[in-house]
């Protein structure tokens, strides 16, 4: 079965409207396809250009839900919402009231400041600077597991997005998040969208995921698709590489619950979900 989960629409910072995405995913053979537009409430109660307005969120659900009466393919709703730390609870409220298939988490800033967007953020950082941004980003991830927060962490180690890398060693860090995700039974994505950037490798690495693997988590494959052609992006250099890790089983989201298909049918579409 063909599934997809992380998409992105014009309701958040998508290039095409649902109908557009839904239109590509039935002419590709895709069987569940999934919308996960980006919520991001700052403590100040505004919002980045990238987001939908928060007070919209039931809107975006109605509308995406409105495709279920096609039968073409599964639709699932999601949200991807945007960890600010333990005290910023707006968009978890909201999520709250959603009927959401699955919550998408993710760490696009620390210390307040978005760092996976410019080159200007890390080029203007000393190396002992840009160390600090890598260790508060995986603790970040660590807080976030420990919360109720999300059912799915996207594209863990983000920072490596644009090309910089720690030289201090962050390994305890990454093996703390780990931790805290195994131990709160979280789903990490395989995100196939760093190979167009300049990291040019897909989040997370093959090591973070041999020891994601080595914990038991379970994995999903996502293409943080922006436009309708790439929702499947890289699907099967994905899968490949979630092969090499050892991986022999996908994660599958219905309302906020979750489970597993083998992932050797994972490119193979026209199979009826659970």
């Amino acid at each position: 079965m063909i599934a997809t989960y992380h998409n992105h629409s014009q309701w958040s910072d998508g290039t095409a409207a649902f109908g557009q995405i839904h239109a590509h995913a039935t002419a590709v053979g895709v069987d569940i396809l999934g919308l996960s537009d980006h919520l991001c409430l700052y403590p100040d109660g505004t919002w980045p250009k990238w987001s939908m307005a928060p007070h919209l969120a039931s809107d975006y659900v109605a509308e995406i839900a409105s495709f279920r009466r096609l039968e073409s393919l599964e639709v699932r709703i999601g949200l991807e919402l945007d960890w600010l730390g333990p005290d910023y609870t707006g968009i978890s409220q909201i999520a709250e009231k959603l009927p959401l298939d699955y919550r998408i988490g993710s760490v696009h800033h620390v210390a307040g400041q978005q760092f996976e967007s410019s080159l200007t953020y890390w080029s203007e950082k000393s190396v002992e600077e840009r160390d600090a941004v890598f260790a508060q980003y995986w603790d970040s991830v660590r807080a976030m597991a420990e919360s109720a927060f999300c059912d799915i962490v996207a594209h863990i180690d983000l920072p490596k997005k644009l090309g910089f890398y720690p030289t201090a060693d962050v390994g305890p860090l990454i093996e703390a998040a780990l931790d805290a995700i195994a131990a709160n039974h979280l789903v990490v994505e395989l995100n196939t969208s760093g190979y167009l950037r300049p990291c040019a490798e897909a989040y997370p690495t093959l090591a973070i995921l041999q020891k994601c693997r080595a914990r038991d988590i379970a994995v999903t494959l996502s293409a943080d698709g922006h436009r309708p052609e790439r929702i499947l992006f890289e699907f099967g250099r994905g899968l490949a590489l979630l092969q090499q890790a050892g991986f022999t089983k996908i994660a599958r989201f219905r309302e906020r619950e979750t489970w597993f298909e083998p992932l050797d049918d994972a490119l193979t579409p026209g199979r009826k979900s659970r």
